[in-house]
């Protein structure tokens, strides 16, 4: 037999199944995966109140029904797994603002963390109309122009717009007591430095709302 003959007939039976393979054998191509893309939050159904508005978007997030967000429960304890930054852009984007919060501002209940909102949203329209001229005479007056962070302590500590100042100092008043007494609790450095902090907010938070600076 020629020596020619089997690396030919051997060529050729590879050719045969390499053909074979590719016309039966190979998987079928996988389609080509598309960046998932992270969908935006729709806008809350018109006329919602801003606790309404917050606990959509807190929905949106979670994928819990809004209505079974409860108006007291905290953030930290709504939000779950979700980034706080997350939620807060998403918050930005449905009413507009920039917002700010601290971890201490994650026990703010969802109606706290709404009404932080409200005193952003309503500082924001003062501020375009030039803000107000008259001295101020409720707590609303003052809080318009203070920052976002101050704001949100001001939620937190369950400041309303329409208090006149003095009744909002005595408020300001007790909350303050309330946390000094936890100072004298507190077995960590840190616990002692973190209500160290928060007594030093709330004077100065008490000390613009002063009747003085009117």
């Amino acid at each position: 037999m020629d020596t020619w003959f089997l690396p030919t007939a051997a060529t050729g039976l590879l050719l045969l199944l390499g053909a074979a393979w590719w016309a039966f054998g190979r998987s079928p191509a996988t389609p080509r995966r598309r960046p998932r893309r992270r969908a935006a939050i729709p806008s809350a159904p018109t006329g919602a109140r801003e606790v309404e508005r917050v606990a959509w978007v807190l929905g949106k997030l979670t994928r819990v029904p809004p209505r079974k967000i409860a108006a007291e429960a905290t953030l930290r304890a709504t939000l779950g797994r979700t980034a706080p930054a997350t939620f807060l852009t998403a918050v930005g984007r449905e009413f507009g603002l920039e917002l700010t919060l601290t971890e201490a501002g994650l026990g703010m209940t969802v109606a706290q963390f709404a009404a932080y909102v409200a005193h952003v949203r309503r500082g924001q329209r003062k501020a375009a109309a030039g803000g107000r001229k008259r001295a101020p005479r409720t707590t609303g007056d003052v809080l318009d122009g203070l920052t976002p962070a101050t704001l949100a302590l001001a939620s937190e500590l369950g400041l309303r717009r329409e208090w006149e100042l003095e009744p909002a100092r005595r408020h300001l008043t007790k909350e303050y007591l309330r946390w000094n007494a936890r100072i004298h609790l507190a077995t960590r450095e840190e616990e002692r430095a973190a209500v160290q902090a928060r007594l030093e907010q709330i004077g100065r938070l008490r000390e613009a709302l002063t009747p003085a600076r009117r």
